[in-house]
C-alpha cells in the first residue's frame, strides 16, 4: 500500500512544484517529507482535471482521483481510532498536529473554477479535515486548501465569514495595499489569516532587505510609524506581519551549484517554503536543512 512509506515521513518546509507532473503525483512528495503539494487543475466537462497545460487533459486525472479522494482515504486511516473530541491527526505520524497544504493553480476561468473546487471539498468538509476561518480565528485542521493562479481574490472573501475555508496566495511582491489600516493597534490587513495563508512571488523579485536597511545622507528622511516600517519592511517582514508563510517560485533550476546556493540563500533567510521540482533533491539535502 503506497500510504506506509508516508506517514513515517519527516516532514520537511519543501512545497511540491508542478506535483502532477511526477511519476506518482502526490504519494511521491508526500513520501519525500513535502509539507505543501501543487496541483494544476483546468475546468473541463464540469470536472476539474489535473494538468499542467490543457493539453494532454485525461477524464481519469481528475482533481479528486489524483489528490481529493487519496487524500481523504489516508486521512480516514489515521483517525480510525481518533475519538470525537479529539482534534483530527494529520497525514505525518511524526507530526500529526502539521497541516499538509494543497496549493490549488486554477488554470482556466476563476469564479467557474473556484466554485466547483468548492463543491468538490466537501467530503473532506464533512470529515473536519479542512483548515477554516471560524470568524475570529484560524482553526487548523489536516489539511489547508490554498488557492492561486486565475483564482480571483473576490471568490475566497465571498465564502461564509464563519467556516471559509480556502486561502488565496496573496502577491509576496504587492503585498501592502491602500486597504491596510495603521489608525488601529495592531494594523488591519487586507491580506491576513482570516483570508490569505500563503505570499508567494518569482524568484526574480525578492527583496530580502527593505528600505529601512539603506542608509541614506538625506535629512528629509520619512517620519516613522507603523505604515512606514511595514513599507519599509522586507517581503519576508511584510508577510510575518500579516500572518502568512512565504514562498519564492521560478528560481534557477540549474546548474546544480546554483540551485544548490539559492536554496540555501532561501533557507538562510528564513523563507517558510523551499519550491522544488527535484523530490530526489528533496530526500538527498532537505533533512540536512533541518525539519519543520
Amino acid at each position: 500500500m503506497r500510504q506506509d512509506f508516508i506517514h513515517n515521513a519527516h516532514p520537511v518546509p519543501v512545497h511540491s512544484h508542478n506535483d502532477e507532473l511526477r511519476r506518482i503525483p502526490l504519494f511521491e512528495a508526500l513520501g519525500s517529507g513535502c509539507v505543501s503539494v501543487e496541483a494544476d487543475v483546468h475546468f473541463e466537462e464540469g470536472d476539474l482535471l489535473v494538468g499542467h497545460s490543457a493539453h494532454g487533459l485525461r477524464k481519469e486525472a481528475s482533481l479528486r482521483s489524483v489528490y481529493l479522494d487519496p487524500l481523504r482515504r489516508m486521512l480516514v486511516r489515521q483517525n480510525t481510532l481518533t475519538s470525537s473530541d479529539e482534534a483530527p491527526r494529520g497525514i505525518f505520524t511524526r507530526e500529526p498536529l502539521r497541516s499538509v497544504v494543497l496549493l490549488i493553480d486554477q488554470k482556466s476561468a476563476g469564479p467557474e473554477t473556484f466554485a466547483e473546487l468548492y463543491r468538490q471539498l466537501q467530503p473532506l468538509r464533512d470529515l473536519d479535515y479542512l483548515t477554516y476561518w471560524n470568524g475570529t480565528d484560524r482553526v487548523t485542521r489536516p489539511l489547508t486548501i490554498v488557492a492561486t493562479g486565475n483564482t480571483p481574490f473576490e471568490s475566497v472573501l465571498a465564502l461564509p465569514d464563519h467556516h471559509r475555508d480556502i486561502f488565496w496566495d496573496a502577491h509576496l511582491e504587492r503585498l501592502p495595499s491602500a486597504l491596510d489600516d495603521f489608525t488601529v493597534d495592531p494594523p488591519v490587513f487586507k491580506y491576513n489569516r482570516s483570508n490569505s495563508y500563503y505570499a508567494s512571488t518569482q524568484y526574480r523579485n525578492a527583496m530580502f532587505r527593505g528600505w529601512r536597511d539603506i542608509h541614506y545622507d538625506k535629512v528629509d528622511q520619512p517620519t516613522p510609524g507603523p505604515a512606514w516600517n511595514d513599507i519599509g519592511g522586507s517581503q519576508l517582514e511584510q508577510a510575518a506581519s500579516r500572518g502568512l508563510l512565504t514562498r519564492y517560485w521560478d528560481a534557477p533550476a540549474g546548474p546544480p551549484n546554483l540551485r544548490d546556493i539559492v536554496w540555501r540563500n532561501l533557507v538562510d533567510e528564513k523563507v517558510d517554503l523551499i519550491n522544488m521540482d527535484d523530490m530526489g533533491a528533496v530526500r538527498d539535502r532537505a533533512r540536512g536543512w533541518g525539519r519543520s
